[in-house]
């Protein structure tokens, strides 16, 4: 939830990047910290990590959701490069090289020499070539890497030039090609073109399909999948990644994934060893591990670059002949000063202090401050304060009535202000932030119904339906580049979260993100690339059509008998190096 929404792309500038944003892990289970080196491991035996809720896919190109996006994206499939999180650096992964040619737009790739896929079969540039093919084609239905994989609604060329090589030549010049390199988790053309042919691939690879049918290029093969439940995955004996000393990766025989919905489950789980990694637990069961005798151990990695925020629905779209959206609450959402208002009313401080027990950075933009090299520091900030927030509910018209202890906030056509706010019923911090938010909105005399839903229910109200008021979510990325907020932003993306796919952009400001959007994927110079995201990011403090709340720590639960376990503060977090992971004695 990738280059554009989900994750990806990364970063142009390594050096400008990588020393600013990386985040030292902190020491927090008594006086044990965190082991960042890598160790040799020994092969064998098996670990069970939690996931919130169930993937909805195998296929990577299909993968929207985050559950799926681990599965499928990491853990079951390789790209052409990968992203170090303890380096914070691009790194061959497929790929051994990658380099652009001097016209700027066309890279010359090669990659390792003896791929496989876990099938045994060669995996060569051909598979590379139509994994792109197949992620374009509009019968594929790719949620997000369609959109993420085009430069000005241009789509990238691919030639191969034989086995091992490919030029991928780019409509224009772009900032760090890498970051569509590291979009493409390449698929096998020998088993999946007949479905391509037919037009049936968004058929491909579901979590009831035969596991023997799905062969994977990364570091493990399915095993066996029970929706809803588990999804036990196994090592792919032809895997390209080895160790220091030669030993072939992964060490682990088994990976089993648990859908865990339920924070108390959760940790009751961990203590019962049942479960040996659990990323973002609740800050309570934190504060419980860093005390508690045992095995688990929890670990703050500080702000995460994923953000929590709040969005209205801006659609103006009709359905039947009706307004999507009630003609009376749009009016109040697309007012900037309503937003404002909203912004004015919400103490982050107390959410993160006291709500998230200090486990949160208060958010006052788009960028989470993890990003130091790309974060804006002089932007307006929506600081607590109930004054102007009541000031601008009266410069737009707003009137308020009723008791003071119990205002009651009508506009000016006398309509009672009343909204619902829907959240992620899986996840605990989010509902936690809503009941705050419910309350410091009743202060104003606004009265908002809070909504938990399952994930799925709520991102087809959010993309496919636009049933709703109000979103609590926020945007997950893998990385520091600013091109990771394309599919937020753009005005016709499927991801643009306060009002998906619009057919040309509905207000001026709009229209100006999507231009800053273009340049500033293409512009090499830092800069000026500085000076473009600097604009976005201003605009989006202004007109707030999302409103920031916090950025999240990182914390993680672990076994000690986990070895290799380095969690990063990117999705998939602690994940993201599970080829590396073994069971210490």
């Amino acid at each position: 939830m990738f280059k554009r929404n989900f994750f990806l792309t990364f970063m142009a500038f390594a050096l400008l990047v990588v020393g600013a944003c990386k985040q030292p892990a902190t020491p927090n289970h008594n006086t044990d910290a965190l082991a960042r080196e890598r160790v040799t491991g020994k092969p064998g035996g098996g670990l069970v990590a939690r996931l919130t809720s169930p993937p909805k896919t195998f296929n990577p190109m299909l993968a929207a959701d985050e559950a799926s996006l681990t599965i499928a994206f990491f853990l079951l499939n390789s790209k052409l490069i990968d992203f170090d999180q303890d380096t914070q650096k691009y790194v061959p992964a497929l790929a051994e090289n990658w380099q652009r040619k001097e016209d700027g737009k066309t890279v010359e790739l090669t990659l390792r020499e003896g791929l496989k896929f876990s099938d045994g079969q060669p995996l060569t540039a051909e598979d590379v070539a139509f994994t792109l093919r197949a992620i374009y084609d509009e019968r594929t239905g790719s949620p997000i890497f369609r959109d993420a994989m085009k430069i000005g609604g241009k789509e990238i060329i691919v030639a191969v030039v034989d086995a091992r090589r490919l030029l991928f030549t780019f409509p224009e010049t772009v900032a760090a090609p890498e970051s569509y390199l590291f979009n493409i988790a390449v698929v096998p053309r020998h088993l999946l073109e007949d479905d391509f042919k037919q037009g049936k691939l968004s058929q491909s690879w579901t979590v009831t399909s035969d596991p023997q049918r799905i062969v994977t290029s990364g570091a493990f093969t399915v095993q066996a999948s029970m929706p809803g439940q588990r999804v036990v995955l196994q090592r792919n004996p032809y895997y390209w990644k080895k160790d220091a000393n030669g030993t072939a990766l992964p060490y682990l025989d088994t990976l089993t994934l648990e859908i865990i919905g339920d924070a108390n489950n959760t940790f009751a789980k961990l203590g019962q060893n049942a479960i040996d990694i659990a990323d973002r637990i609740r800050p309570t069961d934190y504060a419980t591990l860093r005390n508690a005798p045992g095995k688990v151990r929890g670990y703050d990695l500080g702000p995460g670059v994923s953000t929590d925020h709040l969005w209205f629905n801006l659609n103006e779209g009709e359905r039947n002949g009706q307004p999507i959206v009630n003609p009376i609450k749009r009016a109040w959402f697309s007012d900037a000063r309503f937003r404002r208002a909203v912004a004015h009313a919400i103490d982050r401080e107390t959410i993160a202090a006291s709500t998230l027990q200090g486990l949160a950075t208060p958010l006052y933009g788009v960028v989470s401050p993890a990003n130091r090299a790309w974060a804006a520091a002089d932007l307006p900030r929506p600081d607590y304060n109930l004054d102007k927030a009541k000031a601008l509910l009266q410069e737009a018209g707003f009137t308020v009535r009723g008791a003071a202890d119990a205002p009651e906030l009508y506009d000016a056509r006398g309509n009672r202000v009343e909204w619902t706010l829907i959240t992620p019923v899986e996840n605990e911090p989010r509902k936690l932030m809503a009941a705050v938010i419910q309350e410091d909105l009743a202060k104003l005399g606004m009265k908002v119904q809070v909504a938990p839903l399952e994930f799925q229910a709520l991102t087809d109200r959010w993309v496919k339906n636009f049933d709703y008021d109000a979103v609590l979510l926020g945007v997950s990325l893998t990385d520091m580049e600013p091109s990771s907020y394309t599919s937020l932003l753009i005005s016709n993306s499927t991801t643009h979260q306060w009002y998906p796919q619009e057919a040309k952009p509905a207000t001026d400001w709009e229209a100006r993100l999507d231009e800053l959007v273009a340049a500033q994927t293409r512009e090499i110079d830092p800069l000026r690339r500085l000076a473009l995201f600097h604009e976005i990011q201003l605009i989006l403090a202004e007109q707030l059509p999302i409103i920031p709340i916090v950025a999240r720590h990182v914390i993680a639960a672990a076994n000690t008998r986990v070895g290799n376990y380095r969690p990063g503060n990117i999705i998939p977090y602690s994940l993201w190096n599970a080829d590396e992971w073994f069971v210490k004695p």
